[in-house]
């Protein structure tokens, strides 16, 4: 039986097109912008591909600290498809090898999981040391689809990795500092966590989420259990369908939800769309006391769209059977630290929880009272009242479904 993750067990219409006067002045966003390459080789390294800003997957996302797909390595290794062989191929290799670029390239295949609750036994488990200025990159050897974690894996003080191209149905990083999970297709969700000391670097680059569902679980997560902390993360052209609640439950769902016992901050949500769940697209939480950071970054919201789920519900993704549909039209939920809240360049569709932001530039928001409630240092939000009216076509470019054939060609 697959171990479902919940954060209790882990921590205790018609189209409207906007007028350019009010229209964030963002760069255009190539619906298929130009990008892709064959599996790296230790030969003829391909031109690497610079970000191309979107509100959504688009292939050219990728973490700065490791080398492209299609990049000249100075070693390639390829394994089995199991996660021994993994474990083998990046604790054999030295720093001076990092350096230089290492590819573990995956045999087609499936691989198991164990469960992604703070109980579950790890797939990988303490490999890594992340002392090099690169990361290892971890990927298929057929590409994206020719890998797939079957069940719900958690993998834990994996330090120095990118794993990229690989699918799965849940996937929980815990302790990853310096670790990635890129170009991926989960089921049920993401979600990385500090259980011991501080975590840093934990990034997601295009973790997608692409069908709405029931279940009375957060898709995404970033949280911190007692005595440790998450921070300085980055998830980057990412996408969550809205995860509906079952009739008759009275479960608390968000789509990505900031949470824990433990100190969470630094995290920036970068060119990425968040459909909200019940609750809302996403859940600050609040600082903490013992946080050694007060008084820096909490959150950036930056070219990124979240909507309310009854907006979800009408330009994308109607209330499946079963569903208990939402009562009140929320995006944002939690204070955050006051003061410690940035956005730029973003359209946030719903309410917003009353809080205090630092700096708002260039945001747009359907919300008529977050000019007065949610108050910038520098700047504010712009409220515009035909963000209401937006309907599928509106969304559509802005934000393309990712099905599995865009997937794939952006994935390529």
């Amino acid at each position: 039986m697959t171990d479902r993750i919940s954060r209790r067990t882990l921590l205790s219409s018609a189209a409207f097109i906007v007028p350019t006067f009010l229209a964030p002045k963002v760069p255009s966003d190539p619906a298929y912008p130009r990008f892709g390459g064959s599996a790296s080789t230790t030969g003829a390294a391909r031109a690497v591909v610079a970000t191309v800003r979107s509100y959504g997957p688009n292939g050219t996302h990728w973490p700065a600290n490791t080398p492209q797909l299609g990049s000249t390595f100075g070693r390639v290794i390829d394994v089995a498809c199991d996660w021994t062989s993994i474990g083998k191929a990046i604790a054999a290799v030295t720093d001076a090898e990092i350096e230089k670029g290492v590819h573990v390239r995956i045999a087609p295949g499936t691989l198991p999981g164990y469960g992604a609750s703070s109980g579950s036994a790890a797939a990988l488990k303490g490999v890594g040391r992340g002392s090099a200025s690169k990361n290892i990159l971890v990927s298929p050897k057929q590409g994206w689809g020719s890998v797939t974690v079957t069940e719900s894996a958690r993998l834990m003080g994996v330090k120095g990795v990118t794993f990229a191209r690989i699918n799965g149905r849940f996937i929980l990083l815990t302790d990853c500092s310096r670790t990635s999970w890129a170009h991926s297709k989960v089921s049920y969700g993401f979600r990385m966590t500090a259980s011991s000391g501080v975590v840093k670097e934990c990034n997601a680059y295009e973790v997608v989420m692409a069908d709405a569902k029931i279940d009375i679980n957060d898709p995404f997560g970033f949280a911190a259990g007692r005595d440790s902390m998450i921070t300085k993360s980055v998830w980057e052209g990412c996408y969550c369908a809205p995860v509906f609640r079952p009739s008759g439950a009275s479960d608390h769902i968000d789509t990505l939800q900031m949470y824990g016992n433990g100190a969470y901050r630094g995290l920036t949500v970068r060119d990425s769309t968040f459909f909200g769940a019940l609750n809302s697209a996403l859940q600050l939480g609040g600082p903490k006391s013992q946080d050694p950071d007060l008084g820096t970054p909490f959150m950036t919201l930056d070219h990124s769209i979240l909507t309310a789920q009854v907006i979800a519900m009408r330009v994308r993704y109607p209330a499946p059977q079963g569903a208990n549909t939402p009562t009140m039209g929320q995006a944002i939920n939690g204070s955050g630290e006051p003061g410690q809240l940035f956005a730029k360049d973003s359209y946030v569709f719903g309410s917003m929880y009353d809080t205090e932001w630092g700096s708002v530039q260039n945001s747009f928001t359907s919300y008529y009272k977050a000019p007065a409630n949610n108050p910038a240092a520098s700047g504010g939000w712009q409220y515009d009242a035909s963000m209401s009216s937006w309907g599928a076509d509106r969304f559509d470019q802005l934000t393309p479904t990712p099905t599995d054939d865009y997937l794939r060609r952006v994935w390529a």
